[in-house]
């Protein structure tokens, strides 16, 4: 549970510098939900990302994540913090904080439970993107063993719909297209 706990939360973070690269350093998070099966992770953003943009924070986390780059933490004097880390929310820090450090490339002041190296995090896979209030957008995303069983259970579902539709998983968009244009013609004619 706590390994589980420990790879969401730690793709918080991941998510967090992928989004900023992408949609821009404006982006700060705006609050975030850790579980042994999922994270969710809000943030402020002016409008919905496109689908290109979320295939590619998705991309650039799960690079981050490959690169199994170290993840470390220190405490130090919070006047002494490094220049490019990040601190959430507006709050007030005490006079000594924790930095996580993940490969230099991200450097956030946090105090929860983190994994040592990224690539324990495995796969990291977005499962939606909405909007929650003005200026407020979230994230929701599965990491390890739950990204595991859903791309598991995604896999089955397109083989077991290729075999109902007697084609090869890459032919199912096109084969469909044609079942439906089928359908259409028939119910003109009816």
């Amino acid at each position: 549970r706590r390994k589980s706990i420990q790879r969401n939360h730690s793709a918080t973070h991941i998510l967090h510098h992928a989004l900023r690269e992408v949609l821009g350093t404006h982006v700060r998070q705006a609050g975030s939900l850790v579980t042994p099966d999922r994270l969710r992770f809000d943030f402020s953003h002016f409008e919905a990302p496109s689908k290109v943009q979320l295939a590619k924070i998705e991309a650039i986390a799960n690079n981050l994540i490959l690169q199994n780059d170290p993840v470390k933490s220190y405490e130090v004097p919070f006047d002494d913090k490094p220049e490019d880390c990040i601190a959430f929310f507006g709050e007030k820090y005490g006079d000594v904080v924790r930095v996580v450090d993940m490969g230099g490339w991200s450097k956030e002041l946090c105090g929860g439970t983190h994994v040592t190296a990224t690539g324990e995090i495995g796969l990291l896979k977005v499962v939606s993107e909405s909007a929650i209030s003005a200026g407020t957008r979230r994230i929701e995303a599965v990491v390890g063993e739950s990204a595991y069983a859903m791309v598991v259970e995604q896999y089955d579902l397109l083989h077991d719909v290729a075999g109902r539709l007697s084609c090869k998983p890459e032919e199912v968009g096109q084969r469909l297209d044609v079942h439906l244009e089928q359908q259409k013609k028939l119910e003109r004619e009816l």
